[in-house]
């Protein structure tokens, strides 16, 4: 069987740096083991191209004509790229929902991107509503498109196989690398009020907010993050609109039924509501979150067993396996 010549375009570092960074790196593992791939750094030899859009890294910008211009072998930086057409090689863009959505302050980044996206020649969405958004601003993208759920590493976050029944104190997970407020920490931080509740927070926590009685360990590498969420019953995510979060599914795939905002590809993750709870809309008074908390812990059971059933669904390897079958179809 021939391999595909494929490059992923973003450079991936070993710092803890948000879902984009998690899923290159993720993509390449299992890539480089892959009798049907053949990764490639040189950008000349490559058939096709992995992107986000809109950046190669955490601090460099993707523009058009560097996008023709590797399109056509030419050097990255080449000035000629803005003077020609796009050559033969294809791009796949990796779209996550757009900023002008879940964090407007931010929302300039998608200029870039959606005017880079009239050179993609195929897309993944991350999720149903991250396809939507585009949608519901009227923005084109390439007709071969598909969707793809995010996986995470299971070698790494798995159940824990001395899962015991909940005692009297409840320990919830929350993480975060942005510190973006409508990441809900307000709500994290209410729910640490109940008396028979811990909160064990991942990442980083706003300075304009009490984290009141969270527990706040800081960033973490991927095997201390799932050592934390194996500590856990539940994983707290009172994030906004996010199109498909890593977190969510690290929780899921490490068997913890999510308390998640209704919004988003959330749900999607949580099979709407099966694999775990919508908040209520009142996240700050504390009689209607210990209600809450009632009810979640009649339904852990259930909401635990499903999860398990459904565990593969969340394994890279299963993401994996959809994207290389996408790459293959863009090629042909």
């Amino acid at each position: 069987m021939s391999k595909v010549k494929l490059a992923l375009l973003y450079k991936t570092t070993e710092r803890p740096w948000g879902g984009v960074n998690t899923f290159f790196r993720n993509f390449h593992k299992y890539a480089y083991l892959d009798e049907k791939i053949e990764l490639v750094n040189n950008y000349s030899k490559a058939e096709i191209f992995l992107s986000v859009g809109h950046r190669i890294g955490q601090n460099k910008k993707l523009r058009k004509r560097n996008i023709i211009n590797i399109s056509r072998s030419l050097g990255f930086s080449n000035p000629f790229g803005g003077l020609l057409n796009k050559g033969e090689k294809k791009f796949i863009f990796r779209l996550d929902g757009l900023r002008k959505i879940y964090a407007p302050e931010a929302g300039k980044v998608d200029d870039l991107l959606i005017d880079n996206l009239t050179l993609a020649d195929s897309a993944v969405f991350q999720s149903n509503y991250s396809q939507e958004c585009f949608d519901d601003l009227q923005i084109n993208y390439p007709e071969s498109n598909t969707i793809i759920l995010n996986g995470t590493d299971n070698r790494i976050f798995f159940p824990s196989r001395e899962k015991s029944e909940i005692s009297d104190e409840v320990i919830l997970i929350s993480n975060s690398w942005s510190v973006n407020h409508n990441k809900g920490f307000k709500t994290i931080a209410s729910f640490s009020e109940l008396n028979r509740v811990q909160v064990l927070h991942i990442g980083r926590w706003p300075e304009d907010i009490s984290s009141k009685y969270v527990k706040l360990l800081g960033t973490l590498r991927e095997s201390e993050i799932a050592d934390v969420l194996k500590k856990g019953q539940f994983f707290l995510f009172p994030s906004k609109n996010e199109a498909c979060p890593n977190t969510v599914v690290e929780a899921l795939a490490t068997g913890l039924p999510v308390f998640y905002h209704d919004s988003g590809g959330t749900s999607e993750l949580c099979h709407n509501g099966m694999l775990g709870m919508a908040l209520p809309k009142d996240s700050f008074d504390l009689l209607t979150l210990n209600e809450f908390i009632e009810s979640a812990l009649d339904q852990y059971s259930n909401m635990r067993k499903l999860i398990l059933e459904k565990i593969n669904l969340f394994s890279f390897e299963y993401c994996y396996n959809k994207y290389v079958e996408h790459i293959w179809n863009a090629i042909l």
